[in-house]
């Protein structure tokens, strides 16, 4: 598929100026770590396009401007619903988004999942997606390799289609030692330093199976210490109660169940010499982009955009169960401190 830009996109569907209203909102405040600020940071910078992004009580905002035939396009990402307080909010979306279109706005969507990663109510989110995609004047996707996959799931034209890569994200060098004692101070854990340190890092929840790659380790008898560090996922506080006893009972384990600030995020990485990855299903993953920005080794399973990762030196791929033990045992093999 040919790469293009955002610009490029927008300049398809004759708007190569104007306003971009974005749902959900940018976190401008965290913006070395927010995906929606890098994805759109040249616009932001651009004099051309007024980046505005929208939380769910401003949808309206987006229907007079296209009312009026101003230049303005609706960027949407995530369609979806946790539960039954934000499953309320759907129709409300639902029918902004459907007045836009009717007043004449042109709408791009981009499609982070095939699936909810909950994996519940499935049908009834595959019916507003495919909705969604008949509807969008644009798909965007961050791989060429996803392009046939939401094609069949969400029943697209591919010439709606659109590819422009996932962002990477800033970085910050600083000493192995220097953050080893930064986050022992900062959040109360102790890490001795002298074993190979994996990290595990982005939003706690069950889909990315942690508990399973605690149990390889284990099973294995891996002499690392683990980094489990990220935002507790709504709905997931059953695991954070299962996370919390094992690393109580297991030493090698350092769980940081808090929101992780730009300051902090290089010392976590800067610390580590490994980053797995252990999802079950997954298209695109921030955390995965993250690490390859600081050029961490990394071990993730050969699904969706991250089995076009396979070219990259420090990236390791698996598809099954066997392979990925055996990944692990032999980097963690090559790593070695007194």
């Amino acid at each position: 598929m040919k790469v293009q830009s955002l610009s490029d996109i927008y300049t398809s569907l004759d708007v190569s100026e104007g306003t971009i209203f974005v749902v959900p909102s940018i976190r401008s405040k965290h913006s070395d770590s927010d995906y929606l600020y890098q994805l759109y940071k040249p616009l932001i910078e651009s004099s051309s396009y007024h980046v505005k992004s929208l939380t769910i009580f401003e949808h309206f905002i987006i229907l007079v401007p296209a009312l009026l035939r101003r230049k303005v396009i609706l960027h949407y990402h995530w369609l979806e619903f946790q539960d039954l307080k934000s499953m309320l909010g759907i129709p409300w979306k639902l029918l902004c988004i459907f007045l836009f279109k009717l007043f004449g706005g042109k709408l791009v969507w981009t499609i982070h999942n095939l699936e909810p990663h909950d994996q519940k109510w499935l049908d009834a989110h595959l019916r507003i997606q495919q909705w969604m995609g008949k509807i969008a004047n644009a798909i965007h996707i961050h791989c060429s390799s996803s392009e046939i996959l939401v094609a069949r799931k969400f029943n697209l034209q591919k010439d709606k289609i659109k590819l422009h890569p996932h962002p990477y994200f800033p970085t910050k060098e600083v000493s192995r030692l220097e953050a080893l004692a930064t986050i022992n101070k900062k959040f109360g854990i102790e890490l001795s330093g002298h074993k190979p340190i994996i990290l595990l890092f982005g939003q706690i929840s069950e889909y990315k199976q942690i508990e399973e790659t605690l149990n390889v380790i284990q099973e294995e008898n891996l002499d690392v210490e683990v980094i489990i560090s990220g935002t507790i996922k709504k709905g997931q506080e059953k695991l954070k109660q299962r996370l919390t006893k094992r690393s109580v009972k297991d030493s090698r384990i350092k769980f940081i169940p808090n929101f992780i600030e730009d300051d902090d995020i290089p010392y976590l990485f800067n610390a580590s010499d490994l980053c797995f990855f252990n999802y079950k299903k997954i298209l695109t993953s921030g955390a995965v982009m993250l690490a390859l920005s600081y050029n961490k080794n990394i071990i993730a399973p050969n699904i969706g955009c991250l089995s076009e990762l396979k070219e990259h030196n420090n990236v390791q791929l698996f598809s099954t169960d066997k392979e990925k033990r055996i990944l692990l045992k032999s980097l963690i093999s090559t790593l070695e401190y007194e």
